[in-house]
């Protein structure tokens, strides 16, 4: 009788020092791992950062370590202490993978590491090293081919969405009098909420019910403020700052829109199809790849006139909501946690 294979070594690492759509993937991917029983795994993190405190919470063995600065030296001496020949370690964001990358060198492990935005790669070299790249979509798989990255070494493996815990009834959303359109993204140029305000001016003339939460926080938004109130629109649109669940909110959303100007992937999207809310969303990266099997539009990126004309388009035809509601739900079947979980152990496994 052949003796059991000892697991899989992972130590997970992601600074974690904010909680967007990637450390919400870390997550999902390591309580995935976790719960498999198929992997001795660890994720090292910053302390008392909400991926540590959902971590903990989920069970999941989670190291928490002083990670104020993006390289912080503190965070940099213990993943080196941890790391070890015959363990793969798996970096989910830039700094990580600069840490990383020297604790492998110096201590042994395997480096894998995730793509999750879609723009040009600064440290080629640092790549090159990795056993494998993940990347969320073919936009960041081209990234990386063009920084040298052997094709053999790029996987493509997209984010999952996990299902809502009630369905919600779109019915009940078109005969709202209320137009929820919901923004789920951080405040930064490159995902486009000026885009949006730009917008509204044109939206808000035809439709006085309409109603635009964007959801997040980042270094825009004091300009963001003052440039809707500039538009005059801002009994219409409001930006909530950090929200703990904002997929929460597109329960109720009649239309989600994403805006970006680049984007990985644009994992929120997947929450939108998951509920049913179609979608509107700039032609560009990885969204292309989260709505090729249905649930939305896309539009030119940067265009705030075929913005307002899609989103309009589909406050006007509430069958076509439905429609694209019922094939945002059959698509978003293919993002499961399981799939995320089995791709990425494949790309672990792989030589």
């Amino acid at each position: 009788m052949k003796p059991a294979a000892k697991p899989i070594r992972v130590m997970h690492v992601a600074s974690g020092r904010e909680w967007r759509g990637g450390q919400r993937q870390v997550f999902l991917l390591a309580r995935g791992m976790h719960a498999s029983g198929r992997i001795d795994l660890q994720v090292v993190t910053s302390a008392g950062s909400e991926l540590a405190t959902r971590l903990a919470d989920s069970g999941v063995p989670v190291t928490g370590v002083p990670w104020d600065a993006g390289l912080d030296p503190r965070a940099a001496i213990r993943i080196a202490a941890l790391a070890n020949p015959g363990m793969i370690v798996h970096a989910h964001d830039a700094h990580a993978h600069a840490l990383v990358d020297v604790a492998t060198r110096l201590r042994g492990g395997a480096t894998i590491a995730t793509r999750r935005i879609d723009v040009a790669i600064s440290h080629p070299t640092r790549w090159k090293r990795v056993r494998a790249a993940i990347a969320l979509s073919a936009a960041v798989a081209e990234r990386l081919g063009a920084a040298g990255v052997p094709p053999d070494r790029v996987h493509i493996i997209p984010p999952a969405v996990e299902p809502p815990p009630h369905e919600t009834n779109g019915e009940a959303r078109s005969a709202d009098s209320v137009i929820r359109v919901v923004c789920i993204a951080a405040l930064t140029p490159e995902k486009g909420v000026d885009v949006l305000i730009d917008a509204m001016p044109i939206l808000c003339g035809r439709f006085p019910a309409l109603q635009v939460t964007v959801l997040g926080d980042g270094s825009e938004r004091e300009a963001l403020q003052a440039r809707i109130n500039a538009a005059g629109c801002g009994h219409a649109i409001v930006l909530t700052g950090h929200v703990g669940h904002p997929e929460r909110f597109l329960n109720d959303a009649t239309i989600a829109v994403q805006p970006s100007r680049s984007e990985g992937f644009g994992s929120s999207v997947l929450d939108a199809l998951a509920r049913g809310v179609p979608v509107v969303a700039s032609n560009t990266g990885g969204l292309r790849d989260a709505l090729l099997r249905g649930g939305g539009v896309l539009v030119p990126p940067g265009d705030p006139i075929e913005l307002a004309k899609a989103i309009a388009a589909l406050v006007d035809d509430p069958a076509e909501r439905r429609r694209l509601g019922d094939a945002g739900r059959a698509a978003a079947r293919h993002f499961t946690v399981d799939r995320l979980v089995s791709r990425t152990l494949d790309v672990y496994r792989s030589p």
